[in-house]
């Protein structure tokens, strides 16, 4: 008598597969959601970053003034162009959860500025540590992740 083989897997291997894996997704959200809040951070924080670099070296490639400016919660980079004042970059957060204290900011044809600034950028959750975009009067500028300071 031929006995047949059965392919497949049994009711009671699936539930228990399931439960493992639903096990497994409990444990593992509240560090993923935590990992997204700080990516969101750390993102926000790089262009911001990025966007004063890139405004300190256009004013030293042109030899001219560059002004960045806040308004309604974005950050843009101004100079004159032909007796014009121009727009060349923009910073605006990512999501709605990020706040950044901007400044309004003046940078010499040199790269210098008049003073020291220090602008942070929170999600304002004690779970994930805030950033802090330190520029020094002679344009250097560097994050750090609180509780340092600049």
């Amino acid at each position: 008598m031929l006995v047949k083989k059965s392919l497949g897997f049994t009711l009671l291997e699936v539930l228990i597969t399931m439960t493992i894996i639903g096990i497994l997704t409990a444990v593992a959200t509240p560090s993923f959601i935590t990992f997204i809040k700080r990516d969101r951070l750390v993102t926000n924080s790089n262009q911001l970053h990025s966007v004063f670099k890139f405004a300190r070296s256009e004013a030293i490639k042109r030899d001219q003034s560059v002004s960045i400016k806040t308004l309604n919660k974005q950050w843009l980079v101004k100079t004159a162009i032909n007796s014009t004042q121009t727009t060349l970059n923009i910073f605006e957060t990512t999501h709605s959860s990020i706040s950044v204290d901007l400044k309004n900011i003046n940078i010499s044809s040199t790269g210098e500025l008049g003073q020291m600034y220090q602008i942070l950028v929170s999600d304002k959750d004690s779970t994930t540590g805030d950033f802090t975009l330190c520029i020094l009067q002679s344009g250097q500028s560097w994050l750090v992740e609180a509780p340092e300071t600049c």
